[in-house]
């Protein structure tokens, strides 16, 4: 083989490991918490955290953010702050700036509970594993 084809299969080879390669958002969720955030500017995950009735109440200020939300292999009930919003997978649910508390579950079994913090404006996308 020559020089210049070994280099061709090389770079052809290179290339194709970083295609099929996960990236960060495809990768699992190996958090033990259960729960993994895309790293966002000022967003950030407790986990087995709760805020309290004074803090649930507060009024949130600044532009509302948006939380998308899927669990691994399954789906989930979501609740913020003790609301129940809808069935995992979803999608650009409008949230307030600031910290919500989140719980994920599937019938009675918590997959992922604590504090989420969602910057003002942001976009924020999270992974849940399912056991």
């Amino acid at each position: 083989m020559s020089s210049t084809s070994a280099r061709s299969l090389t770079l052809v080879l290179a290339t194709a490991a970083l295609l099929a390669a996960p990236t960060p958002a495809q990768a699992a969720c190996s958090d033990p918490s259960g729960l993994c955030i895309e790293p966002v500017k000022g967003g950030k995950w407790e986990p087995d955290g709760s805020l309290s009735a004074k803090q649930l109440k507060a009024k949130r200020k600044g532009a509302p953010g948006r939380l998308s939300l899927k669990v691994e292999d399954g789906r989930g009930s979501v609740f913020v702050d003790g609301r129940y919003v809808g069935t995992a997978p979803l999608s650009d649910l409008s949230l307030g700036a600031g910290k919500h508390d989140l719980q994920v579950r599937d019938g009675a079994k918590i997959l992922a509970e604590g504090v989420l913090t969602v910057p003002k404006g942001a976009s924020v996308r999270v992974n849940v594993r399912h056991p």
